[in-house]
C-alpha cells in the first residue's frame, strides 16, 4: 500500500480524475490479483503472508510519469520503476505471493507482471489522453516497507485490510531456551483477533466472575442524502460507553451532525445499561469545548498522551442527562 504524503497526493490525481474507486481502495501495487479465498483458507494465506514478506527488505520504488494500457484497456495508471535490484524483488514477491490459496485460478488467463499503480479505470480515450499529456510531470519517491492483503466488503463496497507482514524476519527470543518468534503487524489477522476475543475473555471471567459482560463495539454513520457525512464509534464496556471517536466530514461540520452522533451515542449506551458516556479529548482543543457545551466534565488528564501533547478524559453521567432532558 502505499502510505504517507505520496498517497495524499496520488488520491488527489484519482479525485482529479473522477475516479469511482477512491473510497473504495488505497493507493496500491497489485501484487496477486483478486482470487477467492475460503474462511477456512485466510489463515493459510496470511501465513503465507508473513512467510513471503520476511524474505525482503524495504523496496524503494519510483512512481511516475502517468501512462495508460491503450489500446488494449483505457486505464491512467502511474508507472513504477527503480534499480533492477527494487524491481527485480518486487517480481519475486508477486511470483512467491500467488501460490497456495492465491495462486490465480488454472482459467485466468496468465499476463506479464507489470506493477502499477492505479489513478483511474475506464476513462474516455481523449481525456485518458489528455490526463496522461497534463500529469507528465508526476513522480514520487516511496519506500514500501510492507505488503497487506486485502478483502473485498460487498456491505460497504470497498477493500478493506485482512491481514499485513513486514518486509523483515521475525524478531527471536529466547533463544537457548524457549525460541519465541515476534512479529508486528498494523491489525491483527482473523486467526489472532478470534484466539485474542476467546482469551480475553476467559481472563475476564476470572477475573470479574461468569456474569462479566464482554465489550461490545458499535459504529453510528450519519448520511446526508445517501452520502456518509459522519462516524461515532465505541464499545459498550460493563456501565461504561466509551466513545472512541467522532469524526465529521468537513463539508458538514457545523450543521448539527457532530452534536446528534453524540446524542446518538448516549442513546446506544442508554439502551445498553450503561451508565456513563466516557471520551478522551486534546486539552484546550474545539473538540474538549464541543464537549463541554453538551453536558460533559473532566474528570482525569493523560499527559503526552499522543505526540506528545496532553489530553483530557471527559465524561457524563447519563442518568443526569436523562433528567435533564425531561
Amino acid at each position: 500500500m502505499v502510505t504517507g504524503r505520496a498517497a495524499d497526493e496520488i488520491d488527489g490525481l484519482r479525485r482529479a480524475l473522477s475516479s469511482a474507486e477512491i473510497d473504495r481502495i488505497a493507493p496500491h501495487i497489485t501484487l496477486v490479483p483478486p482470487v477467492n479465498v475460503t474462511d477456512g483458507e485466510v489463515p493459510v494465506a496470511c501465513d503465507l503472508l508473513r512467510s513471503v514478506a520476511a524474505g525482503f527488505g524495504p523496496l524503494e520504488l519510483d512512481l511516475g510519469p502517468p501512462t495508460s494500457f491503450l489500446p488494449r484497456n483505457p486505464v491512467c495508471y502511474l508507472t513504477v520503476s527503480g534499480d533492477q535490484e527494487a524491481i527485480g524483488g518486487l517480481a519475486s514477491l508477486a511470483a512467491g505471493l500467488a501460490t497456495g490459496p492465491l495462486a490465480p485460478p488454472a482459467v485466468r488467463r496468465m499476463r506479464p507482471f507489470v506493477p502499477h499503480v492505479t489513478i483511474r479505470q475506464r476513462m474516455d480515450r481523449d481525456k485518458l489522453v489528455a490526463a496522461v499529456a497534463v500529469l507528465d510531470g508526476y513522480r514520487a519517491h516511496v519506500v514500501f516497507e510492507r505488503v497487506t492483503l486485502l478483502e473485498y466488503s460487498a456491505a460497504e463496497r470497498r477493500w478493506r485490510d485482512l491481514c499485513d507482514a513486514p518486509f523483515a524476519a521475525p524478531l527471536l527470543r529466547g533463544r537457548g531456551g524457549i525460541e519465541i518468534e515476534l512479529s508486528l503487524s498494523r491489525r491483527s489477522d482473523p486467526a489472532v483477533e478470534d484466539w485474542s476475543r476467546r482469551t480475553w475473555e476467559q481472563y475476564a471471567v476470572a477475573q470479574h466472575g461468569p456474569d462479566v459482560r464482554p465489550d461490545e463495539p458499535f459504529t453510528i454513520c450519519a448520511r446526508i442524502g445517501g452520502v456518509l457525512a459522519g462516524v461515532a464509534e465505541g464499545d459498550v464496556r460493563g456501565l461504561t460507553c466509551r466513545l472512541a471517536r467522532l469524526m465529521v466530514s468537513p463539508e458538514w461540520r457545523n450543521a448539527g451532525v457532530g452534536t446528534q452522533l453524540l446524542r446518538a451515542s448516549e442513546d446506544h449506551g442508554v439502551e445498553s445499561g450503561c451508565a456513563r458516556v466516557r471520551l478522551e479529548a486534546l486539552a484546550g482543543s474545539r473538540a474538549e469545548g464541543f464537549y463541554l457545551g453538551r453536558g460533559y466534565e473532566v474528570v482525569g488528564t493523560l499527559p503526552r498522551w499522543r505526540e506528545e501533547r496532553d489530553f483530557v478524559v471527559m465524561e457524563t453521567a447519563l442518568g443526569v442527562w436523562l433528567a435533564g432532558a425531561q
